[in-house]
């Protein structure tokens, strides 16, 4: 999904919690960042795989490889190696979760995130991508070993 359709959305969700639920605007602000600013992941992988940190240039990596990624096969797509996205995942969800017991605005946090995942898991269903990419980047980084 792309970080607009996220912010949109996410800026939408947080509009919806607030005006619904007993949150305060600052609650409702850390949900709306919280649901976009995950993707940071993505930029830093575009760092590492283009060796800049022009984020147009890296935008323009990620466009490019969506539109070459959207032509494979299932099949073709199982066989490839996926980025590692480390906010993607719930190993951080559960950090997240855990310390949300000690300082209360990490709920708001882990909300806003939990509604980008799922946002992005309808994207994925809908692409016919392989579910696990985004569910543990330490089993993407085992299940990329040996890949193209």
């Amino acid at each position: 999904m792309l970080p607009q359709t996220h912010i949109l959305l996410g800026f939408l969700f947080s509009v919806i919690v607030l005006a619904v639920f007993d949150v305060s605007l600052i609650s409702a602000f850390l949900i709306f960042l919280s649901s976009f600013l995950i993707d940071l992941d993505h930029y830093a992988y575009g760092v590492y795989k283009k060796k800049t940190l022009n984020f147009r240039k890296i935008c323009s990596f990620f466009i490019e490889h969506r539109v070459q990624w959207r032509k494979l096969s299932l099949a073709e797509k199982k066989k490839s190696k996926f980025p590692i996205l480390v906010f993607h995942g719930f190993e951080l969800f559960l950090v997240i979760l855990l310390l949300s017991f000690w300082f209360h605005f990490f709920i708001f946090i882990f909300l806003g995130c939990l509604f980008h995942m799922f946002l992005d898991y309808i994207d994925i269903f809908l692409n016919k991508d392989p579910l696990y990419v985004k569910l543990s980047p330490v089993y993407v980084y085992l299940n990329n070993k040996n890949k193209k």
